[in-house]
This record gives structure tokens, sequence and C-alpha cells, in this order.
């Protein structure tokens, strides 16, 4: 089907003001005159009416092929800058609707089938989402309405999914549903920062998440977890165009006040890409930055977790926590905590961390953490194909570990996206150190965290073949 493109709908408009301006001159003179009318009309450059006849063709096309499953398009109310696209799908303000396609098809007797935010104010998607998800910070959405008894009708998404209680995002047992459906993360750390920076100071989204986005999606990748807090919608926008949902982290340090996570999750809590909100990395040992004790870490935790769900019943609360030990005892402390977050480097086997965690603890699990960095203190240098190995075994264990089908785990991020050059200590971030320490467990092969070589892809984005073996393992899909 053609598109009336906002091009197209001002041309015609050009174009017919000036048959209107004539025709009405025509009115107002004799009717023995109207031979001067046609003749004025006639004198038109044949170009001119050569595309009125073109566009009003492409408008009657439009009209007629819509009306098969919608009326009428040139009917349909509050639509921004008459942009009219293909297939019953118009652009059109957010304010009146609350944000919601099924609000405005409902407004004009139709049923929603679809809703996008749209790139520049035209027909493109950005990216889509369900009929009754708001669409917010923009003032404008792109909706698609069919008549309820029309053939198309029968596209129209169910409004809350499998889902009883109508939310899109779900935790049920060891599972995290969205719009009814299980579903399994295969994830990566992402922290980018670039030659010279430190955390958090040079942290920067914004101008790294259109390259980062597309490595991550040819690697199969379908979210993201952060360290600190994307309050960008823009840089949402990117990762949600690319299939990657966000575990955005809104609390680590101790030193911050429980309800300074609040403004946090009001910037972007509407946003399609947010699927949970993290608390804590690995606090158990870090005694969240600021040597606090366990059991006031996880007081402070308990306590963040409860504003978060006063401010937002949508999405689940994830803590991260460091491998098992005491999480049975510091569960029963920490009610309002819905999925646990484990980071664990046991070498290139979990071995019985599943196991363990399922006798711990019946909520849904994730790995926090895992991988292998890139440098072998064995050889002394860059060893690319231990990573490899070591990021496609994990992840397939973890694969293999499901809840999609039944296992404890839903999903797991492997520890980085790209390498950070600031975080040996006796270096400089403006050198690619080498220095690591080995605690007597932890990354295969050589069981020391060389901690500015975690990188799939160097601080440059070129690829480590690790980043390929990423992508050779599936997600896994209900069997």
């Amino acid at each position: 089907m053609a598109r009336f493109s906002p091009r197209q709908f001002a041309v015609t408009i050009v174009v017919a003001s000036l048959f209107d301006v004539v025709a009405a001159r025509c009115s107002r003179q004799a009717a023995d005159s109207s031979s001067t009318c046609e003749a004025g009309l006639l004198s038109q450059p044949p170009s001119l009416l050569q595309r009125r006849s073109e566009l009003h063709q492409e408008s009657s096309s439009l009209d007629a092929d819509s009306e098969t499953c919608c009326s009428a398009m040139g009917e349909w109310p509050h639509v921004k800058n008459g942009v009219h696209c293909s297939d019953c799908t118009a652009l059109v303000f957010t304010a009146p609707f609350d944000g919601r396609c099924d609000a405005y098809c409902e407004s004009f007797g139709h049923v929603c089938v679809g809703a996008a935010e749209d790139v520049n104010d035209d027909c493109a998607v950005k990216w889509s989402t369900r009929c009754d998800w708001k669409i917010r910070s923009t003032s404008d959405m792109l909706c698609k309405c069919a008549l309820p008894a029309s053939s198309c009708s029968a596209a129209a998404p169910q409004q809350a999914g499998a889902s009883d209680s109508g939310q899109r995002i779900q935790v049920k047992e060891r599972q995290i549903l969205v719009d009814g459906k299980p579903i399994h993360l295969k994830g990566v750390a992402w922290n980018p920062i670039k030659k010279g920076g430190t955390h958090p100071s040079g942290l920067n989204f914004a101008e790294a998440v259109e390259r980062d986005a597309d490595l991550l999606a040819k690697a199969g990748v379908n979210a993201v977890r952060t360290y600190s807090p994307i309050t960008d919608t823009k840089v949402l926008d990117v990762l949600w165009a690319h299939g990657i949902w966000v575990l955005n982290s809104v609390y680590n340090s101790g030193r911050a006040p429980s309800d300074s996570v609040v403004s946090k999750l009001l910037m972007v809590k509407h946003h399609p890409a947010i699927l949970m909100w993290t608390i804590g990395n690995e606090w158990n040992y870090n005694g969240l930055y600021v040597g606090m004790g366990l059991w006031d870490a996880a007081s402070k935790l308990q306590e963040v977790a409860s504003v978060i769900k006063q401010f937002d019943q949508e999405h689940p609360v994830a803590c991260v926590y460091g491998e098992l030990q005491s999480l049975r005892e510091v569960e029963a402390k920490m009610p309002s905590v819905d999925v646990w977050g484990v980071n664990a480097y046991r070498g290139i086997s979990f071995g019985n961390l599943f196991d363990s965690y399922a006798a711990t603890s019946s909520k849904p699990l994730f790995l926090g953490e895992y991988g292998a960095d890139a440098f072998n203190t064995k050889i002394g240098r860059e060893d690319q194909e231990s990573q490899a190995v070591a990021t496609k075994a994990l992840t397939q264990e973890i694969a293999d570990h499901s809840s999609v089908n039944g296992g404890v785990c839903l999903g797991g991020f492997v520890f980085e996206l790209a390498d950070e050059w600031w975080k040996d200590d006796s270096g400089s971030a403006w050198e690619h150190d080498k220095g690591g320490h080995a605690p007597g467990s932890g990354p295969y092969p050589d069981m020391t965290f060389n901690e500015e070589w975690w990188g799939l892809v160097d601080i440059d984005r070129n690829p480590r073949r690790a980043l390929s073996a990423l992508g050779e393992v599936a997600i896994p899909s209900a069997r």
C-alpha cells in the first residue's frame, strides 16, 4: 500500500489550496464566465495538474485500503501534522490519552492492534510496545487501530497478556514473565568508560550506546546490567530498538539515603526497556562501599527495596549478592527483594551453584557477573582463546539450567562488554595495566582477576574471540 507521507500531505495541501482559490473565483463570477474559470484551471502547469492527480490517487488508495480494516483515516481525531501511515496507523498526540494507544483507538470506536514510538514525527518505528502501555516523555505516538468487526481486529493483543493481575512484568516462582511468557536473559554487564576516565565520573552511556548496542545485538544479547542508573530515555530508546532489556542499578553506595532512588525511578520507570531495578553489588563483600556490616547493609537494602515498591509496583527489585554464603539468612531479613543476582567466578564451571541455590531460595536467580578475563598470568600475555572457551562454556551452562525449561536460573550477565583502564589502582587510567589479584579461586584459566582485561571487546571496541563465542550460545526457549 502506498504511504501518504508528511511531505505528500503538505504538497497536497498546497496544490488543493491553489485549486480552491480558482474555484472560489469561479463561484463569484457569473455563469456565462465559466469558460474563463475553466481556462484558468487548464492553464495550470501540466506537472502541477499531474502531481495533484497522483496524490489524489494515493490518498484515495490509502483510504480505500484502510477502510477494509478501519474508518477513513482522514477522519481520525488528534492526528499530529496529518501524519497517516500505511496499515491503519497514524501519528497521534499522547496528552489526551495519557500516552496509551488503546485509549486513543477506543475514543473513536476502534480497537488498538499496535503501539510504537516514532523516530522523528514520522512513520518510522523507534520501538514498539503493548497497546495498554503508557508511552511517556514524548508528545506523540504511533497507534494502529482497527474496527472491532473487521478481520484486522483479530490481531488486537490481549491487554494483560496471560497475567491475571494485568502487569506486563511478573515474578512467578523461579521465572520472570513478560506478557505472560517466561524470558531468559542472555546478558552482559555494561559500564562504558573511555581511556583516562574513572567510575562513575567517566561514565557516558549516551556516547557509547549506538556502537555498543549494535555489538551486543549481533552477539544475540537481550539484556544489560548497569552499575549506575541510566536516566536518559534516549539511551533506553536505542537499547530497546536493538531488543535489549535493562536491569537498571539504582542503589550501590551506603552513603546515599534510601529515598535517593525515587528520582531515578520516576525518570525512566515508564520506559518499556526497563525490566528490573537492581540494588547492591556483591555488597556482602564490600559493605555497600562504606564498610557496613552484613546485617546493617541488609537492613539498609531492605529499606531501599521498600521505597522502590512504594513508587513502582510494575518492576521487580533484584539484589546482587556475592556467591551464596549466608544467603538463606540474609533473604529472611529482606522480604522486599523479588529476585537474587549472584556474582560467581568458579573457573570454567559453576559446579554445584545451581543445586545449592535451589536448596537456599525459591526466588528467581540470575548470575549478576560471570566469565573470564583475557589476560593469562600463567603465560604473561593476552589469551583470547581461553577467555572464549570459558565464556561459551559458562553461558551454555546457564542456558542448560534455564527457568524457561524448569531450571533454577533465569539467565546471566557476562562481565563485561568493554575493558576499563581505571581499575588497577597501581597503574594509570591512560594505560592498559596488567595488575591483578589471585584470592585462590576465580576465573579460568589462571584463577586471577586481571581487572583491566575483562572486556568481550577491548576499550576501542575491537572484538575479542569471546564475543563470537557468546554469540554461539542460543537463548533457550520453552520446550
